[in-house]
């Protein structure tokens, strides 16, 4: 699932997922710069397009139609993608601290992190407005008031500070949607100058008359002194709320100026005319984070532009050639949406259009720039051959300077009865095991799904760890091995660092202490682990423990081989990943405690259990069936899914693991279920890092449910165990609908 990775030198990190670096992104990878690795970091896998989100509030579309799905993008461009937040730039180390705690090493950086409504500037804004970006955000809390209109009968007040484009738009947007849902508010936009200062009086005038059109109290040159708890208090003026936004007055995040990279007097960053940093050449910046000579309005028109400059730059300074200038449009077209499907638009003082026309022409414009994002991109040629064969064998090993740089920052944490391991570079590890307990040990591998090395390190560890879990033995100890892509030595370590960093995170959350590892080079990124587990005889759980009459209980849903295979197929969708991700991070450490303090309570412990990964589900059950001497019957309709997962099978995408799995299907009863039911493939489906299937007595289900959830692990009763037909093979009843 992760492509056989082309030897690379050089990592350019593209932090923000904006305007510019959506369509930079495409054009660095439609024109590959050799050696040059691509990384985009964004706190959210989906980026807004700032054209169509008065669309989106006013419901004329939905939000797949106004993001950009960056994880998609990442994948069709061949770069990399990293979830999360930048809080540190040290430009001398070349250097990023992200908000997991985690670093990223960069030797070029190109910023494109937009800009925020600056609530601190006015004194009780931070507290009750509403600010527009970040726009998931936003969604959310206009989602929720939504909601709650619908079970109101009292008529709320709904200010929009801010009379620029993006507040009028937005005010107007409210007032379609809540009129399109039957809904009463009291609308009121303030601006503390004139209304869209910068545009045709004519523009100005079109748009006033559409707010009063919509019911829409107009307060201009009326800056806001101080927001409380209901109301806005102006210079000469009062005015309530119930829901206040925020669309004016933008700042810069704080870590661009503590960087100490040149800064204008709001936090952005300088630039030259080729949109580098005057004081780092290996800094670029672009869309509204970038402070360009003489000044440019925080308008996605100039993101969009800036984007070609930016992409070939890039390109040529990673490449030693030079550069050339941005030259920004002196006139653009300007389209406002008026709330519902009208537009008003200009370019310049002398042309001023108005009308549902207008909108449709929008609408054109906005679809054919989204449309872009999910063209595929020209075949790119083949990577050329390497100069020479790698070595085997031991030849194939981590240079030793590489391995040293990756493993200096790592801090395992140290069990008692660690006599020698990582941090004494002894041959081998050296362990005092406990008297009177068992060993537990288990070993995973796999290739990476995804090319993100500290997300796959957690990924690994967390899978090679839930083995032991589903025996409930507590972990131990653990040895890595990983095989690093060919990329030059530098590279190298980068990406060890960050997997056994991510892996190293996890394991000392299970208190698993690293002793030691291997490391081999070769053509994708791929990891696995020997983790050891102690538990004392009586408390291990196994396979073979369940009784007819116990039910089944599942943690977590299905679907993660699913999900992971739209990779390749081009299906993936950003949301559905993040929601596969998250499941699978979260692990069976939190499952494993609630149900051994269960058993603690009463004597009552899981009748058998299991971790589903590689077999499936039905393949995980129908082992605990031919060790328990039991058979099953499995209730599909309450059998959880990941978001998309069935949509996904329907359109064709199943691991490749699937035909092997379905051959458990034979063993299959089926009651009301079809042989094409889709759903049939979640239940043979690859799981990595899935949940705990395990059985217990039905007057103790309730118990473990609710223990589960104090620990705030998912889990749902999935089925129940019968007698066994002993006149056949072990087999599995599926039916659809009804109790356990």
């Amino acid at each position: 699932m992760n492509p056989v990775s082309t030897p690379a030198d050089r990592d350019l990190v593209l932090v923000g997922g904006g305007h510019s670096h959506a369509l930079a992104l495409r054009m660095l990878a439609m024109n590959r710069e050799p050696g040059l690795r691509l990384t985009l970091v964004s706190p959210d896998s989906l980026a807004a397009y700032s054209g169509m989100l008065p669309g989106l509030v006013a419901g004329h579309y939905t939000l797949e139609e106004t993001h950009v799905d960056l994880r998609r993008l990442c994948q069709a461009s061949g770069a990399r993608f990293v979830r999360a937040r930048v809080t540190d730039l040290d430009p001398a180390a070349r250097r990023l601290t992200l908000d997991d705690g985690t670093t990223l090493d960069y030797d070029w950086l190109s910023l494109d992190v937009g800009a925020t409504p600056d609530l601190d500037a006015v004194p009780g804004a931070a507290a009750h407005a509403v600010p527009v970006k970040p726009v998931s955000d936003f969604h959310y809390r206009w989602r929720s008031l939504l909601a709650d209109l619908d079970h109101r009968t009292d008529e709320l007040a709904i200010s929009v500070v801010g009379g620029g484009a993006g507040g009028t738009e937005m005010i107007l947007a409210v007032a379609r949607a809540l009129i399109d849902r039957g809904l009463a508010a009291r609308l009121t936009l303030v601006t503390a100058g004139e209304l869209l200062p910068g545009y045709p009086d004519a523009v100005r005038r079109r748009m006033a008359r559409r707010l009063a059109d919509y019911g829409v109290r107009l307060c201009t040159e009326s800056p806001v002194r101080r927001v409380e708890a209901g109301r806005l208090i102006l210079d000469h003026d009062t005015v309530a709320h119930d829901f206040l936004l925020w669309c004016t007055g933008v700042k810069a995040a704080p870590w661009l100026a503590a960087s100490g990279l040149p800064c204008d007097e709001r936090g952005f960053v300088r630039v030259d005319e080729r949109l580098r940093s005057p004081a780092d050449e290996r800094i670029f910046a672009a869309g509204d984070c970038a402070a360009f000579p003489g000044g440019l309005p925080k308008a996605g028109v100039y993101a969009v532009r800036q984007a070609r400059t930016l992409a070939d730059n890039l390109a040529t300074a990673a490449g030693g050639r030079a550069l050339r200038a941005y030259r920004p449009q002196k006139r653009f077209l300007s389209l406002l949406s008026a709330g519902g499907r009208d537009a008003v638009g200009s370019r310049g003082p002398l042309l001023t259009v108005a009308g549902p026309w207008v909108w449709r022409w929008k609408d054109r414009i906005d679809r054919r720039f989204m449309a872009r994002f999910d063209e595929p991109l020209p075949s790119m040629p083949a990577p050329a051959a390497e100069a020479s064969p790698h070595c085997a064998g031991c030849g194939a090993k981590i240079g030793a300077a590489a391995l040293g740089e990756a493993l200096e920052r790592l801090q395992p944490a140290v069990r008692e009865g660690i006599e020698a391991g990582v941090d004494q570079a002894d041959d081998a590890a050296v362990i005092r095991w406990p008297a009177g307990q068992r060993l537990g040990q288990t070993l995973d591998y796999f290739p990476a799904f995804l090319d993100e090395p500290h997300l796959f390190g957690r990924v690994a560890a967390l899978h090679a760890l839930s083995d032991l879990y589903a025996m409930n033995a507590t972990p131990h100890s653990a040895l890595a091995t990983v095989c690093v892509p060919r990329h030059h030595p530098r590279l190298q370590a980068r990406d060890l660092q960050r997997l056994m960093a991510g892996a190293v995170t996890e394991l000392n959350r299970a208190g698993c202490t690293l002793v030691g590892g291997h490391t081999i080079e070769g053509p994708e990124l791929a990891a696995g682990f020997t983790v050891n587990g102690a538990a004392t005889p009586e408390a291990l759980w196994h396979k073979g423990g369940a009784r007819p009459g116990q039910c089944l209980i599942l943690t977590g849903a299905l679907g993660t081989g699913i999900q992971l295979a739209s990779l390749m197929h081009g299906r993936a969708r950003g949301p559905w990943l993040d929601a596969t991700l998250e499941a699978m991070l979260a692990g069976n450490g939190a499952a494993r405690v609630a149900l051994a303090g269960l058993g603690d309570l009463d004597g009552t412990r899981p009748g058998a259990c299991t971790d589903v990964t590689g077999f499936g589900l039905l393949g995980h059950l129908l082992e605990i069936c031919q060790q328990s001497d039991v058979d099953a019957r499995l209730n599909l309709e309450t059998v959880p899914l990941l978001p998309g997962t069935l949509t996904l099978v329907e359109a064709g995408v199943t691991s490749t693991l699937k035909p092997a799995n379905d051959q458990v299907l034979a063993r299959c009863e089926h009651h009301g279920v079809a042989s094409d039911d889709p759903r049939l493939a979640a239940l043979t489906d690859p799981q990595t890092s899935g949940g705990l299937l395990f059985s217990i007595d039905r007057e103790r289900a309730p118990a473990a449910l609710a223990a589960l959830r104090r620990h705030r692990v998912p889990a749902t009763q999935v089925g129940e165990l019968t007698v066994k037909n002993h006149k056949a093979s072990a087999t599995m009843t599926l039916h659809d609908g009804g109790p356990c």
